[in-house]
């Protein structure tokens, strides 16, 4: 048995509590709210107190020749329904909004005092069942599960939008190895489970693996996935795999930040020309090989290949569409304790840009020059878009230094637009431009984004010391009859910690992060001007061999222009305490 309770005290004040989109945020409209969220994650940060119990409970049968097993979770949640879903641990399938199910009462909230969005709600649900040869040789599981290989440039499963409780505090693009962690806690889920069928055969170093089962998606739509993935593993690092994927998307029209479906419109605002259209019928096919080898004994090599085919219903321009294609290849160089690496993208904007929204509307809190900043807002991407965004060719560079007592990893990236987010282009079928506002076609630029990163862990004798920084600049010219296309600014983030182990059975923190942005966004004047800052402390505490605790205490403190031109200040700081305690049977 495995078991989790978690409890989370949020208290905050503060004009930000309030947004002034806040209402037409709750409606579905483009133009996001400026606060109250954490910029580190982009989950909102409201007053509240919540508490989430589950269990699941495992039987196994091991026999001469087949074995099977089935697993049954018990789950509870009470209290601030968006600090449970948010700020915990990733709840019981059964009743995750993100997931589409409804048992949670939840619906976005700005509560300004705590007790404002309360609810309840319990569940015992069958999880997850397999059967398959003793020898492991063939396993066939159903129910919620994580794929056993997939590669990322074809599929990847959708990402976590619960801050999973940890002791520190990241940056989300992070070079670094992790929060500090006991060996035996839990590592952190690999995204939101699937929901089918699933099986995996093993022949020598081959393994096939056939999936069919449900994604994430809002309540009244359904969105089917199939995918076969064939892997063959040399080991020591030489693999060869290839993948195929087909994706159905049916039910309710959806309103997506694009420009290619029925009725598309810009949303003039202070946030810029926001786009949407009514899309339906989506339907998507992905097919991708991947080789990693060895080129020496020193330099390891690896290239990518995907090519998409989309098509949809009720769109502007029907067949316009035409396929997407996804390009990588990259070298990796070792001598000693340092590591050279060179990659280089192509990741084309007719490539796996299916619109998929997560279970909850507006699951993604952020305002429209966001960075790292969600794909489409309140959506996520079939195919991994962390490396780069979709409509993105350019390189990255990175080096590292490890094993050692002081280790250094650094890296430098450009990447630059495919095509111009033009009026053209944006209405043709599949067209996605992640990030940039559509222009008119006779005010076409490309824009440019540059990503400097640097971890440095210093281990002396009495504690662990760790600097963790990103800096993303973004940049798109404009001509001088359209001011709106003007993007210039930078983001950087930086988070000092200092971690002590003080034997096997505990290990402590203390820190402090400053995410800020500074430039313009659809404006050639400053309008992107503010900070958070966070201090936060933490310690997990092993309790026996079957138990262990999780504290952390952050209090974080945001301060800045408004999203408005002479709106209400943004200004709102919050302390937020999670405590976790895991227990394992």
């Amino acid at each position: 048995m495995d078991s989790y309770t978690n409890f989370i005290d949020t208290a905050a004040s503060g004009s930000g509590l309030a947004p002034p989109e806040g209402p037409g945020f709750v409606m579905g409209s483009p133009l996001s709210p400026m606060t109250p969220y954490d910029t580190w994650s982009s989950a909102p940060q409201t007053p509240g107190i919540a508490g989430i119990a589950q269990a699941n409970v495992t039987a196994q049968y091991i026999g001469a020749r087949y074995d099977a097993a089935a697993i049954v979770g018990f789950g509870l949640v009470t209290g601030s329904m968006q600090n449970a879903a948010y700020w915990g641990e990733n709840l019981m399938p059964t009743f995750n909004p993100h997931l589409g199910f409804t048992n949670l009462p939840y619906t976005i909230a700005f509560p300004t005092h705590a007790n404002q969005d309360e609810g309840s709600a319990s569940a015992i649900s069958p999880l997850f069942g397999s059967f398959g040869a003793h020898d492991g040789s063939w396993t066939l599981r159903g129910g919620f599960f994580d794929l056993n290989q997939s590669d990322k440039f074809v599929f990847v499963q959708p990402v976590l939008q619960n801050v999973t409780p940890t002791i520190g505090v990241q940056t989300a693009e992070t070079l670094g190895n992790g929060p500090p962690a006991l060996g035996s806690w839990p590592s952190p889920e690999p995204g939101l489970p699937l929901h089918g069928f699933d099986l995996t055969a093993h022949r020598g170093i081959a393994t096939l693996e056939l999936t069919d089962a449900a994604l994430p998606s809002l309540p009244g739509t359904a969105a089917r996935v199939s995918i076969a993935s064939l892997v063959f593993d040399h080991g020591e690092g030489t693999r060869y795999s290839a993948s195929l994927l087909h994706l159905v998307i049916g039910g309710d029209l959806l309103s997506a930040t694009t420009l290619y479906g029925a009725n598309p419109m810009t949303n003039p605002g202070p946030q810029g020309p926001l786009p949407t259209s009514t899309l339906g019928g989506q339907v998507e096919t992905i097919a991708g090989f991947r080789a990693a080898f060895h080129l020496s004994s020193a330099i390891d090599s690896v290239a990518e290949i995907g090519r998409a085919w989309y098509d949809a219903a009720n769109v502007l321009e029907p067949g316009t569409n035409r396929p997407g294609g996804f390009y990588h290849v990259g070298f990796s160089g070792h001598r000693g304790r340092a590591t050279l690496t060179i990659d280089g993208y192509r990741f084309e904007p007719r490539y796996a840009t299916a619109i998929l929204p997560y279970g909850t509307p507006e699951n993604v809190w952020s305002v429209a020059w966001s960075w790292p900043g969600p794909w489409l807002k309140s959506t996520y991407q079939l195919a991994d878009n962390t490396q780069l965004g979709v409509n993105r060719q350019g390189y990255r560079i990175r080096y590292g230094v490890d094993k050692g007592p002081l280790e250094v990893h650094a890296s430098f990236a450009t990447f630059r637009q495919v095509e111009p987010a033009t009026l053209s282009n944006e209405h043709q079928l599949g067209f996605v431009e992640g990030f940039f506002l559509p222009q008119f076609d006779d005010a076409a630029t490309l824009g440019i984004q540059h990503q400097y990163g640097l971890w440095i862990a210093w281990h002396p004798s009495f504690a662990d010391l760790t600097l963790d920084y990103i800096n993303d600049t973004m940049h798109r010219d404009n001509t001088p009859a359209h001011p709106e296309d003007h993007v210039s600014y930078q983001a950087p983030q930086a988070v000092l910690t200092l971690a002590h182990t003080f034997s096997k059975a505990v290990v402590g923190d203390i820190g402090f992060g400053r995410y800020a942005m500074l430039g313009s966004f659809a404006s050639t004047s400053t309008n992107v001007n503010y900070f958070q800052n966070t201090a936060f402390i933490g310690a997990q505490l092993a309790e026996s061999g079957y138990g262990a605790v999780l504290i952390q205490l952050r209090r974080s403190t945001f301060a800045g222009l408004p999203s408005i031109p002479n709106g209400p200040s943004p200004n709102y700081h919050a302390t937020t305490l999670v405590v976790e305690q895991r227990l394992h049977f």
